[in-house]
């Protein structure tokens, strides 16, 4: 799996914002934001294995700890250091794995993280990941289905404000699911999300010391606020802003008062 060239876009200069997506979405999530930091930064915003523009070999190695060994190989190949990792939901939990290989590597952490709604523990899963995840019924839904209702459906979960849902945004999650392999990557990546040896996984959290703010959306019926403040409890040097009026994707929700928190908490750190 090393050496795999996932897609990836770079904009602007500076020291390096690394942006990881969540789960069935792609670089397009991140449209709000990367203009705006890339006028004080590099941002380097990925395709996880399986999505957008991405490779997506038939293989089984979809979990976040495969995804996090990617991140770093990636990392370490274009010698980038002094990241912050930006990561939501799926990214996220993906964020802290990069940070926990970065550090068994022997290489320097991450200068800080953000994390907006991410998966950290063992929890329910949604009903939509749910169906994915049956034997040949998440197959034959995603065959039937077309791909712009598989993604309305989906964001219509994951948005407050289900009218901030646009075409554009449908479209951009689209058109990937219908490239070959994408949907086989979707039901493999839904059925490794949460690693059954997930709470293994979660002592390692205590290791990363790196300055790490918490995005959280109020009404996310996807990963709920208890894991943001336990989340919070467990890293070493984190801060949980109060929750933003969004649900699941406050950085497409509310995007306006996303940044600001962004912004400050870069411009603190980097003094």
């Amino acid at each position: 799996m090393s050496g795999m060239d996932l897609h990836f876009e770079e904009k602007g200069e500076g020291r390096p914002l690394i942006f990881l997506h969540g789960f069935g979405a792609n670089i397009h999530t991140w449209k709000h934001l990367i203009p705006r930091l890339a006028d004080q930064y590099k941002t380097v915003s990925l395709d996880l294995k399986g999505f957008g523009r991405s490779p997506k070999p038939a293989d089984n190695e979809y979990s976040a700890e495969d995804q996090a060994e990617l991140v770093a190989d990636f990392i370490v190949n274009k010698d980038l250091s002094d990241i912050t990792l930006i990561g939501h939901s799926l990214g996220g939990a993906i964020g802290l794995l990069t940070a926990v290989k970065l550090q068994a590597r022997g290489r320097k952490s991450p200068h800080s993280l953000v994390l907006i709604d991410t998966i950290a523990y063992k929890q329910p899963l949604p009903l939509f990941i749910k169906l994915l995840r049956l034997p040949m019924f998440g197959r034959l839904l995603m065959d039937v289905v077309s791909e712009e209702i598989q993604v309305e459906v989906m964001l219509r979960y994951l948005y407050h404000d289900k009218t901030k849902i646009t075409k554009e945004t449908i479209a951009q999650y689209a058109a990937p699911l219908k490239e070959p392999g994408a949907k086989t990557a979707l039901i493999k990546t839904a059925k490794l999300i949460i690693p059954p040896h997930i709470e293994k996984i979660v002592p390692s959290y205590r290791s990363i010391y790196s300055p790490t703010l918490i995005l959280w959306g109020q009404y996310d019926r996807i990963v709920s606020l208890r894991i943001g403040s336990r989340l919070a409890g467990e890293l070493p040097n984190a801060k949980l802003i109060p929750p933003l009026p969004a649900g699941h994707a406050p950085h497409e929700e509310v995007p306006g008062l996303v940044m600001p928190e962004i912004l400050n908490f870069l411009e603190r750190i980097d003094r």
